[in-house]
C-alpha cells in the first residue's frame, strides 16, 4: 500500500475530472436542497401567521359589531380560539393577548357557577 498519490496519478485525467465534478455537483445539490427547505419553512410560517391574523381580525370585527348576536358569536369564537391553542403553534404574543382579551367575558359568563362547587 502506498500513500495514495501514486494510484491516483495512474488514473486517467478524465476520470479524476469526472469524480471532482460529481462531488461538486453533489455538494451544490445538497446546499440547494437545504436552502430551499429552509426558505419553504419560512414561507409556511408567514402564511400561517397571516391566516391566524385573518381569523383574529374576523373575531375582532364580530366582537365589536353593533349586533348583539354577532358580538356573542365573536366572543364565543375568541374563547374557543384561546382554549384550543396548541402550545408553540401561535408564536405571536399579540394574537394570544388579543384572543384572550376578546374571549374573557364569555369565559367569565360560563364560569359563574364554577365557584359554587
Amino acid at each position: 500500500m502506498g500513500t495514495g498519490t501514486g494510484e491516483l496519478a495512474a488514473w486517467p485525467p478524465a476520470a479524476v475530472a469526472t469524480i471532482v465534478a460529481s462531488l461538486l455537483a453533489l455538494g451544490g445539490t445538497t446546499t440547494a436542497t437545504i436552502w430551499s427547505f429552509m426558505r419553504w419553512r419560512r414561507e409556511q410560517r408567514v402564511i400561517d401567521r397571516a391566516y391566524v391574523w385573518q381569523q383574529v381580525v374576523w373575531v375582532a370585527e364580530m366582537v365589536s359589531s353593533d349586533d348583539v348576536g354577532k358580538t356573542e358569536i365573536g366572543r364565543m369564537v375568541a374563547g374557543a380560539m384561546y382554549d384550543m391553542q396548541i402550545h408553540g403553534q401561535v408564536d405571536d404574543p399579540g394574537v394570544s393577548v388579543l384572543v384572550r382579551t376578546l374571549g374573557e367575558e364569555e369565559r367569565d359568563a360560563t364560569d359563574v357557577h364554577a365557584q359554587d362547587r
